[in-house]
């Protein structure tokens, strides 16, 4: 094949060769460093590349090998560097894990959000602890009497703005709930009602104590 650059002119030359990715690396910077000062010579190398583009159609686009990427960084970094920078990212996640592991271990575990149900000229009081880390709120009556022949006493969930939900019935047993959180405002409350809850899932019962629990 002959060459298309034997009887041009320098510039014309450094343009075409430069299209074709023939000239060297210091010629290549000469001339990329004219495409951007001189618009003579960034119009000869469009044109250049414009009637040397037909080429390419004579060629197929063929993928790279799948391991490519593996076998360049094979290259570039041998396997004793590739194990040492390995070594370097798990040894820092290692370190911030355990970092965070002692974070956790130094802080103290959250206090539970506790409440004392109790009524005015009621001798019934129901104390309550909701453990956060645990879901579980645990209820036991601390005072009074029982609920009598016939009655039990009822246990509501009342979310602030929210209609009450009955959570249970406390009796003599210690009675544990599983809830998820308890939002500012939550109120827990006691009524009396008929053995084995109101029939309605409403509150029939009179209301005998009460207490805001909910965390901030």
């Amino acid at each position: 094949m002959s060459d298309p650059t034997g009887h041009m002119p320098e510039r014309e030359a450094l343009a075409a060769e430069y299209v074709l990715g023939t000239l060297p690396l210091e010629e290549r910077l000469t001339a990329e460093a004219l495409i951007e000062g001189d618009p003579g010579f960034a119009a000869m190398v469009a044109d250049w590349q414009n009637r040397l583009a037909p080429l390419n159609d004579a060629y197929a686009e063929v993928p790279p090998p799948a391991d490519m990427l593996d076998r360049i960084e094979a290259r570039l970094f041998p396997a004793p560097e590739r194990l040492r920078r390995t070594g370097w990212i798990w040894g820092a996640l290692t370190g911030a894990a355990l970092a965070v592991l002692a974070l956790v271990t130094l802080l103290p575990p959250p206090v539970p959000l506790t409440a004392t149900l109790t009524g005015e000229g009621q001798a019934l009081a129901v104390a309550a602890s909701f453990d956060a880390g645990k879901g579980e709120l645990t209820v036991v009556r601390a005072a009074g009497p029982a609920a009598g022949p016939g009655r039990d006493y009822e246990l509501w969930l009342i979310p602030a703005g929210e209609a009450p939900v009955s959570i249970g019935l406390v009796r003599d047993s210690e009675l544990k709930i599983p809830v998820a959180d308890l939002p500012a405002g939550t109120t827990l409350a006691i009524t009396l009602e008929p053995e084995g809850g109101s029939p309605t899932g409403i509150a029939t019962g009179p209301l005998l104590v009460a207490a805001v629990i909910g965390g901030a």
